[in-house]
């Protein structure tokens, strides 16, 4: 019985020590969930791409998405024009997850309010502040599903 209490004792001591500790592991993914976010709103939602490059993207960024070069002179020249010629285009957070240096947006985009649109998974590395790579996937929202559930 004697050895039980050591044990139930030594597990509260260290669960103890790692709830101590939690706050401080916490505050590294919120942080960079609200940088992944601004940036995210700024640059597709309210269009200021310059200056969403500029304040949240570091210089060296990589980017994954095979159709688009990589740095942060691809995004200058593309999304300006893409918003020229789709003025319309709206873009939903439906989803935010963090994790570590990892951030995760689950977004709704469409190039019109008409149009059925894509179900987008964005997961941008954050270091320092700044967004230093980028991945997507992205899947057509189909016209008639196999299933009621939706996709978000």
């Amino acid at each position: 019985m004697r050895m039980k209490w050591k044990s139930l004792a030594a597990c509260v001591l260290v669960a103890s020590s790692c709830l101590a500790a939690a706050p401080a592991l916490a505050a590294a993914p919120q942080s960079n969930k609200e940088v992944a976010v601004a940036f995210f709103q700024m640059m597709f939602q309210e269009r200021d791409v310059e200056e969403a490059v500029r304040r949240y993207v570091g210089p060296n960024y990589t980017q994954h998405n095979p159709y688009m070069r990589d740095g942060v002179g691809p995004m200058l020249d593309f999304f300006p024009r893409y918003f020229e010629q789709h003025p319309q285009a709206i873009v939903d957070i439906k989803c935010v997850i963090a994790e570590g240096d990892l951030v995760m947006i689950h977004n709704l985009w469409r190039d019109s309010p008409e149009d059925r649109g894509q179900a987008v998974v964005d997961i941008f590395r954050v270091e320092n502040g700044k967004i230093v790579e980028h991945w997507d996937v992205s899947q057509e929202i189909p016209e008639n599903p196999a299933n009621k559930n939706g996709m978000f």
